[in-house]
């Protein structure tokens, strides 16, 4: 059993969201459905759903109208980091079995609104923060990170660095290292696929190894968590390749660590019910 710890489900008709926009092949209604049959053959049974806009109707219509389906392991919505309705959103979505937390956009600096925001999921079943942007941005929150142990933050898409450059930044490599130095702070090997330089991405294992292996034994094999951003990575590649990329990467760690990113800490980090074995 393998899980996908990001995808996006969403029907653009059903409201007037903000991504995709009609003259991407993604504008498209994309179900549970749609994605039992993509990622079947790479052995993904299950996905962490994450709303791709940061209007609450998007939530909405995927906690009210894909939240019992069973390939939805866990639903994260999407909200600004300092909505002043967070709270109210956050109590109202509550009430949905599946629902984990938010997607926080981090471009700027966080204010008293987005800390009081992040604690007050504090310690809560639905403790989960997810962190989209890029790395400089998300640098900015690591006093909110240290002020707040009980609450589980995510990095997303390796805070969009090149997935397949040779080199890293030495300010980036920081980065990485600042945040993994807390504990409660993931990271979720996503978006392989899109974020190639190169279009289409290149299928060689090999050519994402620098920032794998620079992510990967910074946070260990606990704190990894795989992510493919489907149905966006159809733009660059296919889904079997993202998950065969990753796999070959872990299963050069360990088997350890290959059960672990793609499928056991998604199990632990989103609080997933195991399926029973005839399911």
């Amino acid at each position: 059993m393998r899980i996908d710890a990001h995808i996006h489900l969403y029907d653009p008709s059903a409201g007037n969201f903000e991504w995709p926009t009609p003259d991407t092949p993604l504008y498209r209604k994309v179900t549970p459905a749609d994605f039992v049959q993509t990622a079947a053959s790479a052995g993904i049974t299950q996905a962490v759903v994450v709303a791709c806009t940061t209007q609450p109707e998007q939530t909405k219509l995927i906690l009210q109208t894909m939240h019992e389906d069973p390939a939805v392991a866990a639903v994260i919505g999407f909200i600004d980091a300092d909505s002043p309705d967070f709270k109210a959103c956050y109590d109202e979505f509550c009430r949905y079995a599946k629902f984990r937390g938010f997607r926080f956009l981090c471009d700027k600096e966080p204010t008293a609104q987005t800390k009081s925001n992040a604690a007050y999921v504090a310690g809560k079943p639905a403790n989960v923060l997810e962190f989209l942007g890029e790395f400089t941005g998300m640098a900015k929150f690591r006093g909110l990170i240290e002020d707040n142990p009980d609450v589980t933050f995510i990095i997303e898409h390796f805070a969009r660095m090149q997935t397949d450059a040779r080199t890293l930044t030495r300010e980036y490599r920081q980065f990485i290292d600042d945040m993994a130095a807390h504990g409660n702070v993931y990271m979720k090997l996503s978006a392989l696929i899109p974020l190639a330089g190169a279009d289409p991405a290149p299928t060689d294992a090999a050519c994402y190894e620098t920032l794998l292996e620079t992510v990967f034994h910074a946070f260990g094999e606990d704190r990894c968590l795989f992510g493919s951003d489907w149905p966006l990575l159809e733009l660059k590649g296919d889904y079997e390749d993202a998950v065969e990329i990753t796999e070959t990467f872990l299963r050069a760690q360990s088997n350890a660590a290959l059960e672990k990113v793609m499928y056991l800490n998604a199990l632990n980090v989103y609080r997933v019910q195991r399926r029973g074995a005839n399911e």
